[in-house]
């Protein structure tokens, strides 16, 4: 009974200490339920995570379960808008293919993400 005890604490201790996995890198396609597609970096982890599409900040409606473009608020957080990111164009020339493609946010929204991805860890992130 005792060793069925130690296993049972020592599982509970190393499920407490597990942390989020973080995102996986790389450009993504996004499907829309309408079936629209849009290109775009997941980035954060489990726990908080966004999407960095053409410069814009991306996020899911829990409602509607559409993509739309939010607004960094470093006291609201990420707030939704009504504007949903841009549509992928799937035909591209080979010579545009070459090209980086441009999805980094600002310097000032990575650093205000980073701020509201830190409070997100200490349990204090505002919804």
């Amino acid at each position: 009974m005792k060793t069925f005890i130690k296993i049972l604490l020592t599982l509970t201790l190393l499920n407490t200490l597990t942390v989020a996995a973080p995102a996986i890198s790389g450009t993504r396609t996004f499907t829309q339920p309408d079936g629209t597609r849009f290109e775009g970096i997941l980035k954060g982890d489990s726990s908080f995570h966004w999407i960095e599409s053409n410069g814009h900040i991306v996020i899911c409606n829990p409602d509607d379960k559409f993509y739309y473009k939010a607004i960094l608020d470093i006291e609201k957080g990420l707030v939704l808008t009504n504007t949903k990111p841009e549509i992928k164009i799937d035909n591209l020339s080979a010579s545009s293919s070459l090209e980086p493609k441009k999805h980094d946010i600002t310097q000032d929204d990575k650093d205000n993400l980073y701020i509201l991805y830190k409070k997100s860890k200490t349990g204090h992130h505002p919804k």
